[in-house]
């Protein structure tokens, strides 16, 4: 547990959501589960994909599990990896999530 500024954090993880809105908070956690949809459905072990995509697997597993906030190049790097085009799924993120509500 820590103290970043006024805010009280269980774990530093959380300090990443703090500059997403609540919407782009759900569209991270939406494109992560798509990836691992797309990896399970490849039959791809997390190990594998680690591999193909550059990163470690603690990385990937804590993306996967929403225990952290990826960055855009991870995502860029595991969707290439996946041989899917990360506009095509950022697309379908947000025709699921609807559009946004002005405010």
């Amino acid at each position: 547990m820590a103290i970043y500024g006024h805010v009280y954090l269980e774990r530093f993880s959380d300090l990443l959501f703090l500059v997403k809105s609540d919407r782009e908070q759900k569209q991270v956690k939406e494109i992560c589960r798509y990836l691992l949809r797309l990896r399970q459905e490849k039959k791809i072990s997390q190990q594998r994909l680690s591999e193909l995509a550059g990163i470690s697997r603690t990385g990937l597993r804590h993306i996967e599990s929403l225990r952290t906030s990826p960055t855009l190049y991870s995502l860029l790097k595991i969707s290439k990896a996946l041989e899917v085009r990360f506009d095509e799924i950022v697309r379908d993120v947000a025709n699921e999530s609807g559009p946004e509500k002005p405010g």
